[in-house]
């Protein structure tokens, strides 16, 4: 059976276990209920109004200065920042009503007279100050530190003064790092658990494997929604929150499978929004692994997995040439480098030398068989899986042989550099500049950059950007920057993702965001 007939056949037989599984656990789902075990807010009268809403992601805590945790505060309606990313990827205030670039370091911020933070304390210049201060202080994320001469804090003006020029300043203060959070309640045991945000709505109740419980923020600057109670539930894998959604346990998901997509189109019952969005799915190599460090072996992986089939016939994708998709400014609008090409893939592992000398199918190195380690998380959900196991079937044809691991977490294996493989997804201009990606995934030393690649080329062009005010200027060296990527085969990109927001009916004023950091905002309203 060929490699298409196969995934047909696969994905027709996944979809058929989705409809049978869909009714026996939305079952078990209403027995919960009823029987009071589900873990659910529940409003403390009938006219109180509650939105139920999933996350496919959510970490150990969320306090915005650890790693990408903000994104649930963003996702959630929970933090604001000084200035943020609208749904058409344009700059739109948050807590500042205005800003000033009165030079190439020096930016003035008029704070809104009217922002409270989800305490009651008044959100002033000062608390910004402290705000911002604790994340370039405390946070573990250099990719979006700045070097500061003076932060100075005038009733409701800020005025922030770098020590050299940069480019990104704002595109830097947008990320989720920058959440803006009363810094004298960091210190409260709960904290990270319950950081004293601005938005819409405040947590009440936060448990890291099932998700939050959210009250709506009285004092709010902005628009006041109908929505008393938020109920924020973790659900990791899409056949799930299809199948809550079906139920009428959540109103709102994202990131629903492709192929069931088709159960809420046409479904009055249902509003379907869907386009393009800035995520990438990707294989992250370990340079560390003796056989990765050759060019050659990295070219013949790409040239040995079919990934425009694994694209349209597994995830209804886009077949990814580099780190971003071409409709972005900077993205890479050339011919794919690497078509799939089992002969050329051959051809190079011969040139490499590695042979099979012991007949039993696979190559080796240095004596011993070239068995690649393949490992995703189980909240990638069973398209990293499925990838997985496809490309272990073509890379036999090359000599090649795959573990394919999906694991509840990676993170001390990936520590370890215990890999070769990594699957990866990643928003990949979250903030609408090509820079962030590319400096928080691939600079030398970048703490996103688990596999350890390094390219001189590549840091050089990061410097440029470090001082290129110019978006044209900017767009020629992300274009650079993404050749060099996909030439020296850092990662094996796989494919773009078509984002999806599915909400019920009965909840309106939800916009689907090309970043994906934002979800529900004060807007969000039940009928």
């Amino acid at each position: 059976m060929g490699l298409k007939r196969m995934m047909k056949v696969a994905c027709f037989t996944m979809m058929a276990c989705l409809v049978l599984s869909g009714c026996s656990q939305s079952d078990v789902a209403h027995e919960a209920q009823a029987e009071g075990t589900a873990v659910n807010a529940s409003a403390d009268n009938a006219d109180e109004k509650v939105l139920n809403l999933a996350l496919f992601w959510l970490d150990s805590n969320v306090d915005p200065i650890n790693g990408w945790n903000g994104w649930a505060l963003n996702r959630s309606g929970i933090g604001e920042n000084l200035i943020q990313i609208d749904e058409n990827m344009q700059f739109k205030m948050g807590i500042a009503e205005s800003y000033r670039q009165l030079d190439d370091c020096t930016v003035e911020f008029t704070i809104r007279d009217n922002a409270y933070f989800h305490n009651g304390k008044k959100v002033d210049a000062l608390a910004c100050k402290k705000s911002i201060e604790r994340a370039l202080s405390d946070s573990d994320r250099m990719d979006v530190k700045f070097d500061v001469d003076a932060i100075t804090a005038e009733g409701q003006v800020l005025t922030i003064k770098t020590t050299k020029a940069y480019p990104t300043l704002l595109n830097l203060l947008a990320d989720t790092v920058y959440i803006l959070v009363d810094a004298d309640a960091a210190g409260e045991s709960d904290f990270a658990y319950k950081p004293v945000c601005t938005g819409p709505f405040k947590i009440i109740e936060f448990d890291a494997d099932k998700g939050m419980v959210l009250h709506k923020h009285e004092q709010y600057w902005g628009a006041q929604t109908n929505v008393d109670v938020v109920n924020v539930k973790y659900i990791q894998d899409g056949a799930t929150r299809t199948m809550a959604l079906q139920s009428g346990e959540i109103d709102i998901a994202t990131q629903i499978n492709a192929r069931d997509l088709e159960l809420f189109k046409d479904n009055d019952d249902f509003v379907v929004q869907q386009g393009p969005n800035l995520r990438v799915f990707l294989l992250r190599l370990n340079m560390a692994t003796p056989y990765m460090s050759e060019l050659k072996f990295r070219q013949a992986l790409c040239y040995g997995m079919d990934k425009e089939t694994y694209a349209t016939e597994l995830v209804s994708g886009q077949a990814a040439k580099g780190p971003f998709n071409d409709q972005l400014s900077f993205g890479y609008d050339g011919e794919d480098m690497y078509k799939y090409n089992p002969d050329k893939a051959n051809a190079l592992l011969d040139e490499l030398g590695y042979m099979d000398t012991d007949g039993d199918g696979i190559r080796e190195c240095n004596g011993e068989n070239i068995v690649i380690r393949y490992m995703s998380r189980t909240n990638h959900g069973s398209d990293a899986n499925n990838i997985g196991i496809a490309m272990q079937q073509q890379y036999k044809e090359i000599g090649l042989g795959m573990v394919v691991d999906q694991l509840e977490s990676y993170s001390d294996r990936s520590k370890a550099g215990d890999f070769d493989m990594m699957w990866e997804r990643w928003t990949s201009a979250p903030t609408s500049d090509c820079q962030y990606f590319i400096d928080s995934g691939y600079k030398t030393d970048a703490s996103g950059n688990a596999g350890k690649y390094s390219n001189a080329a590549l840091d050089g062009i990061i410097d440029q950007l470090n001082v290129t005010f110019d978006k044209a200027e900017r767009d020629v060296l992300g274009k650079e920057a993404s050749k060099i990527l996909i030439e020296d085969v850092a990662t094996l990109f796989l494919y773009y993702q078509e984002g999806n927001v599915v909400t019920n009916q009965r909840v309106e004023g939800v916009y689907r965001y090309m970043s994906e950091i934002y979800y529900i905002d004060d807007r969000v309203m039940l009928k």
